[in-house]
């Protein structure tokens, strides 16, 4: 709220109208409240009292006891107002949507309140005005619907009967219904009140100040790697917004783009940045210019060729399902017109089965049409950008980079504008699915690998060591080895950003304890990224025991322990296999001759026709050191010692010398 103030000081030369959300979390605050109170029992006071106390400490903060006494006394009587409401709640015993409603506009109201005064305390001219008396809706209670016709010119008649302000502030969310009750219009609601304001009056831009930079290319919770996207359309925006992307509210778009109001998009704390500009045409055509993700998916999926060719079906299926109140998220249909599959919320999905199955219950009895068949669990993942219609191979990108994921595409869906293309798959798979398509579409070409270094000791420390050397000349190469995890006997850490190889031990030292290596590479695995390795540093056999498993799971296996390659021969050939997934590869050249390329010289030279008949040969680095000290005079147990010093021998050198 200060650095609100700040911003309009900053901008004082031109009139501003500033739409007011509630406090953070505070609409789900008041329906708990009015749920408790509706419960019959009185269980409303405590979460009153937060609420209370939470503004309370806030007008504290900005001194507003002090120098705005009056919104102290308006404060009051507005929370003795909202627990007058609790009262009857609790003897009705019952929260309607009509009740929800009025309950969650005190969090909106509450705020103008103490905004206006705060900027009035700063030395702004303020003119406050009740949303309710320019936003007009229907009587649909929660989701209320706008009535344009009314509203629009009631804004602009309000706004020019008093134009002397330096800022107007107003509630967003909130409106008045036909009966003059208050409706709420949805989730985000304040972005779409804002919008209404700024088509009404002909602004020149508005802006949404935000807790983030701008729209991202992704959500930076789950792709670390995502950038703000500069410059983007409108049609793109709505896009990305119904797809998931919640920094602004869907809805808010039209208003803009049919009066060509340009929309910026940035942080709060960051308000000289340029942030995200949403225009007609942006400049620069991107392929992709962001992708997007919505959950708790379901799948209808209805069969019958007969019935669903005939003209007229698919009026039947949305007729009904319109007269539910369903809405239908994805639609795609067979060009055999043998199947179609619906895809809605999972809220809506026991309204959809019902329509259905009432619409379709001859279709279905008779065998016209199959049982109608749900999945659940999933997601879909969006990606949107205007420059797709005219991009040949795009898709197979997309679908390379799921399936190199080995992630099942369960439908695919893409309108005629293919400025979007939507796949539905499993939810479980939604995060990997956003990172790898990311990495296709906008980051550099950079070869990345991810290591998870097992073991620390002398081998494993050194190899860290090199790792850290030529990190600047392997990103030359277009190559990044980044380092995701560790692990010691007792400990492991793992950062999918990657651990600072100069401060790995202390990371090492505030990871997660472990009673034995396989939790580590549960971890590991669950990362699901791509061009995983586990490099195995040890002398363990436990540690060598997970190859197979790292193999089978689409994880390469880098390995300088002599064990790993040593177990059965069965074992061994499905090591080497081609085929595994994620072309998963074992490597084991430190395993012979002291690290010299032995292992690939015979395989060159069997590829060329050559065959190998016999070998002679001491391939053991640390038995060809031994025995050349023993040659200068040294004893067999001062030239294992000194073998040992030397780092030329495991931890226990029997492991060298009793020919594994």
């Amino acid at each position: 709220m200060q650095r609100v103030g700040d911003v309009l000081i900053e901008r004082k030369g031109v009139q501003r109208i500033v739409v007011c959300s509630a406090m953070g979390g505070m609409t789900n605050a008041l329906l708990q409240l009015g749920a408790a109170a509706a419960s019959g029992q009185a269980l409303f006071h405590e979460p009153l009292a937060a609420i209370r106390t939470r503004h309370v400490e806030v007008c504290q903060k900005l001194a507003l006891d002090e120098h705005a006494p009056l919104v102290q006394q308006e404060l009051l009587q507005m929370f003795d107002e909202l627990e007058e409401f609790c009262r009857g709640l609790n003897l009705l015993g019952e929260l309607s949507p009509k009740s929800s409603d009025h309950m969650a506009s005190f969090g909106e109201r509450i705020a103008v309140a103490m905004v206006s005064a705060y900027l009035s305390h700063r030395g702004l001219s303020v003119r406050r005005v009740d949303a309710r008396s320019w936003i007009s809706t229907d009587g649909q209670h929660g989701n209320a619907h706008v009535q344009l016709d009314a509203s629009l010119p009631a804004i602009l008649q309000g706004v020019q009967s008093d134009l002397n302000f330096d800022v107007l502030i107003t509630e967003g969310f909130i409106g008045s219904g036909p009966d003059g009750s208050t409706t709420t219009l949805g989730r985000g609601g304040s972005d779409y009140t804002a919008s209404l304001i700024a088509r009404a009056v002909q602004a020149n831009c508005m802006e949404k100040s935000t807790d983030v930079p701008g729209m991202l290319t992704a959500d930076p919770r789950i792709v670390s790697a995502a950038r703000i996207i500069d410059t983007m359309s409108y049609e793109e925006a709505m896009e990305l917004c119904h797809f998931g992307a919640k920094v602004i509210y869907h809805p808010t778009i039209a208003p803009l783009k049919e009066a060509g109001i340009p929309l910026i998009v940035r942080s709060t704390f960051e308000s000289t940045h340029p942030g995200t500009l949403i225009v007609s045409k942006p400049k620069g055509k991107a392929v992709v210019r962001g992708l997007s993700s919505v959950s708790n998916i379901s799948l209808i999926t209805l069969e019958g060729g007969v019935t669903i060719a005939r003209s007229g079906f698919s009026r039947r299926i949305f007729s009904s399902l319109a007269q539910r109140q369903v809405n239908v998220i994805f639609i795609t249909q067979s060009s055999s017109e043998q199947s179609m599959t619906i895809g809605l919320s999972d809220e809506d999905l026991d309204a959809a089965l019902a329509s259905l199955h009432e619409e379709l219950e001859a279709d279905l009895f008779l065998g016209r049409l199959s049982p109608i068949r749900v999945d659940s669990d999933l997601s879909i993942v969006a990606l949107v950008g205007e420059g797709m219609a005219s991009e040949i191979g795009l898709s197979g990108r997309a679908f390379k980079a799921l399936g190199d994921q080995e992630i099942n595409i369960r439908a695919i869906a893409q309108g005629s504008t293919e400025r979007n293309i939507s796949i539905v798959l499993g939810s479980s798979d939604v995060d990997v699915a956003l990172r790898a398509l990311h990495r296709v579409f906008f980051e550099p070409p950079t070869r990345r690998l991810h290591l998870f270094c097992a073991g620390v000791g002398q081998v494993g420390s050194a190899l860290l060591r090199q790792l850290q050397d030529a990190q600047e000349r392997l990103l030359e190469e277009d190559v990044e080895m980044r380092v995701v995890g560790i692990a010691n006997s007792s400990t492991f850490h793992v950062n999918e950003s990657g651990i600072p190889l100069d401060a790995w031990k202390t990371c090492l030292q505030e990871g997660q304890p472990m009673t034995t290596i396989s939790e580590a590479q549960e971890a590991f695995a669950a990362m699901r990224l791509d061009r995983s390795v586990w490099v195995d540093n040890t002398a363990s056999a436990d540690v060598a025991a997970l190859s197979l498993k790292n193999l089978e799971t689409g994880i390469s296996v880098v390995t300088s322990n002599k064990i790993a390659a040593t177990g059965t021969q069965e074992d061994w050939e499905r090591m080497v296999l081609k085929g595994h997934p994620n072309n998963a590869r074992f490597l084991n050249e430190t395993n012979v001759g002291a690290a010299l390329p032995i292992i690939k010289t015979l395989r060159e030279l069997k590829k060329s026709g050559d065959h190998v008949l016999r070998i002679e040969a001491v391939l053991s680095g640390s038995v060809n050191f031994i025995c050349s000290e023993m040659d200068e005079g040294s004893s067999f147990a001062e030239a294992v010692l000194l073998a040992k010093q030397k780092g030329f021998t495991e931890p226990d050198p029997r492991l060298d010398l009793g020919g594994v």
